[in-house]
């Protein structure tokens, strides 16, 4: 379990978030943490705080020992990317007795054992035995999970289309959104020109090797031709063999807090994030665009339908084919820092306007069917 201060409240205060004479609705997740229950549990919580008709509570696996009958509590349940079991199973029940509605809130390509083989593989894991075999009973037990739910909640239309295709259920999409700690954590970047372009990549966990190997050469040459120029790694992502030659102007940092990470997005030029070309990542949410122009640090993009959609090239962002990261490197380092900041400026106005939590509590209105 991942303890942070920011949900590390008790089931009693979580409950009573509640609030009778509202629609009430309770998330739930296996359990806490930075990535999933973060985005789809914690910041829509956050986000219904004070709606005046809908409320939102989170709770985990652990929590239903103490409370079985949370539909009691709740006129809803939103069940956070959870396998199928028991306690799904008796979740479901007991709102469905009720009369009550389900929902299942998926972001990732991980409910349809189809694409079990490019899901481990995108995420650099063994399609040996132990590994392939553990990665498909978890797509296949969350694909049952989510049939049984009444809709299905998603981050975009990319995988709202590849639930449509897995089952006949309404797929709605909510985006991914920041949070008012993360607002608050780091305010918008001051104008810090230098000699060369500082270039930042936030990957979070290994599992990103194989996206950022399809920068890494392009980004070892680009720091070859341009000696004043630097790249900032953060999180536990082995540095690939290409960049080794280049210790002073490689720089690693260890993962860090959600909201320290907004200062370590604030202290680059430009945020990259390199993907894989397949069903799977395009399936990936823009988090890290909107996170980085929450600071007002422009991203470079692989393109895909999610970050096309995101992005106006040259406008609040930049993007990248698989063979042109070099080039567009190059583009970007020979831009005036008063266009880049621009362009940053730019992603901050999109980001506070669309990824807003107030955006988020709109999306969910629609949703959950909230008259206003």
């Amino acid at each position: 379990m991942t303890r942070h201060p920011l949900w590390d409240e008790g089931i009693a205060q979580r409950l009573s978030r509640l609030r009778e004479g509202t629609y009430r609705v309770a998330y739930v997740a296996p359990r806490p943490d930075l990535g999933t229950f973060r985005y789809r549990a914690f910041n829509p919580v956050e986000a219904l705080k004070t709606h005046e008709s809908v409320s939102a509570g989170y709770f985990f696996y652990s929590d239903l020992k103490i409370i079985p009958n949370l539909a009691d509590w709740a006129d809803a349940l939103v069940l956070v990317r959870a396998p199928y079991d028991q306690r799904v199973e008796e979740l479901y029940r007991s709102f469905r007795n009720a009369g009550k509605r389900v929902f299942f809130d998926i972001d990732d390509l991980v409910f349809d054992p189809t694409y079990s083989s490019l899901v481990a593989s995108s995420l650099g894991y063994e399609l040996q035995e132990y590994e392939f075999n553990q990665w498909s009973a978890f797509i296949v037990n969350v694909g049952e999970s989510l049939k049984r739910a009444d809709a299905v909640i998603t981050t975009n239309s990319f995988l709202a289309n590849k639930v449509t295709d897995f089952v006949d259920l309404p797929a709605h999409v909510v985006p991914n959104t920041f949070n008012t700690h993360q607002q608050e954590a780091h305010p918008l970047k001051k104008t810090t020109p230098g000699a060369g372009l500082h270039i930042g990549y936030f990957s979070g966990s290994q599992s990103h090797a194989r996206d950022f190997g399809v920068a890494s050469a392009a980004l070892a040459e680009f720091l070859s031709n341009s000696p004043e120029s630097r790249l900032t790694i953060v999180g536990h992502l082995p540095l690939p063999a290409d960049l080794d030659q280049y210790p002073d102007q490689v720089t690693r940092l260890p993962f860090m807090d959600f909201r320290a990470l907004q200062g370590a997005m604030a202290s680059v030029d430009l945020n990259i994030v390199p993907l894989q070309n397949n069903d799977f990542t395009s399936g990936k949410s823009d988090l890290k665009y909107f996170e980085a122009g929450l600071v007002g640090t422009p991203t470079l993009a692989s393109r895909n339908s999610v970050f096309e959609q995101a992005i106006v090239h040259g406008a609040n962002g930049f993007l990248a084919d698989s063979s042109t990261w070099l080039s567009a490197l190059q583009d970007i380092a020979a831009l005036p820092d008063t266009q880049l900041r621009k362009v940053g400026l730019a992603a901050h106005a999109d980001t506070t306007n669309r990824y807003s939590p107030e955006a988020l509590a709109e999306s969910l209105d629609a949703v959950l069917g909230v008259q206003k």
